[in-house]
């Protein structure tokens, strides 16, 4: 069985012949370390990944050594992890928000990574489009600070400038499906922290959920399987996310306090569950032998209905050991094959 195969019946509901795995990001030096390169596809190659995350390509220009501006006029920093740091974002202003123009999601360039993946994996691996459902968005195209005060004044403007924010991730959704056939997306915004959600829950259902519901419908009508990240305490709305359609929920995040066996007891017969083996804590701190240990019991508790791809609890960012995360590798090798695992 291909990866690609594996992680099509995990988000089906289906028991592939192993567990697979894939992550959002691996940081340059991790896998420069494991692989001898750094280019991502090569990571992932080398390291036999079931899959790989991809993000639409958005050109972007130099201001200093350290500092970026992109098509969406972003201005970032660069800091030696997986994602710069947001600097300055384009509209000051929400309720002026119409003057902004977003990037053309039809542009040539625009999925440039993604063509690459799928003419290098074709059906060995799958290639997971990596979108919005919304919040992140408006922070980077308001600031964070200017997200979350909009979201509370401005509703209005911040549901219009949300509209367009949904409109714009279908469409490239709908440009990635036409042209290379992409059959899962993943939405990595983040609306909590370890203490609950960055706003009260109801003005996320007043505000943000309506367009939520809208972005997995409308990924859903393309025929996507669908991914939803977010870190921290979501018990919130993870009910509502499920009834929108997600189709898996990632991380079951350990600084949250959430495990993979409660999380399974609670949703295992709802979707597909990606995680947790905790990269702020055996991957980074731990024994290969601890982080083996810490695989197999994610594989024990998440894996025995089939519904589980294993993964970090975020990111392999540059803080991971390398000889951890091949140890989380290995661990799953051994013990996440079907019917054996668990």
């Amino acid at each position: 069985m291909t990866g690609k195969e594996r992680i099509l019946k995990v988000l089906r509901g289906e028991t592939p012949d192993a567990v697979p795995t894939f992550e959002w990001f691996i940081d340059a030096s991790v896998g420069r370390a494991m692989t001898g390169s750094d280019d991502p596809l090569d990571i992932v190659e080398a390291l036999d990944l079931d899959g790989v995350n991809v993000r639409a390509d958005y050109r972007s220009e130099s201001i200093d050594e350290k500092t970026l501006v992109d098509e969406w006029h972003i201005r970032r920093q660069l800091t030696g992890d997986c994602i710069p740091a947001l600097l300055a974002s384009p509209i000051e202003d929400i309720v002026r928000h119409g003057d902004y123009e977003f990037p053309d999601p039809e542009a040539p360039h625009r999925l440039a990574t993604v063509e690459k993946a799928i003419e290098r994996f074709g059906d060995r691996r799958a290639v997971i489009l990596n979108l919005r459902d919304g919040f992140s968005d408006m922070r980077d195209l308001l600031g964070y600070e200017n997200a979350l005060v909009g979201l509370l004044t401005e509703p209005e403007a911040f549901a219009e400038l949300l509209g367009r924010v949904v409109r714009y991730n279908l469409a490239l959704a709908a440009v990635a499906r036409r042209r290379y056939g992409t059959q899962i997306v993943a939405t990595t915004d983040d609306v909590a922290n370890a203490e609950g959600l960055l706003m009260r829950a109801q003005t996320y259902f007043d505000v943000l959920g309506p367009s939520f519901r809208e972005v997995f419908a409308g990924y859903k009508e393309l025929g996507y399987l669908c991914i939803k990240h977010c870190d921290g305490n979501i018990d919130s709305v993870v009910d509502f996310w499920i009834e929108c359609g997600i189709d898996c929920l990632d991380p079951i995040d350990p600084g949250a306090g959430y495990t993979m066996a409660g999380m399974r007891e609670r949703y295992g017969d709802r979707l597909c569950l990606k995680g947790n083996v905790d990269c702020t804590g055996a991957l980074c701190d731990g024994t290969p032998d601890e982080v083996a240990e810490e695989t197999r019991q994610c594989l024990r508790d998440g894996g025995a209905a089939g519904r589980l791809i294993l993964s970090s609890s975020n990111t392999i960012h540059r803080g991971v050991k390398p000889e951890n995360y091949r140890a989380m590798l290995d661990a799953l090798r051994q013990y996440g094959k079907y019917p054996e695992v668990a």
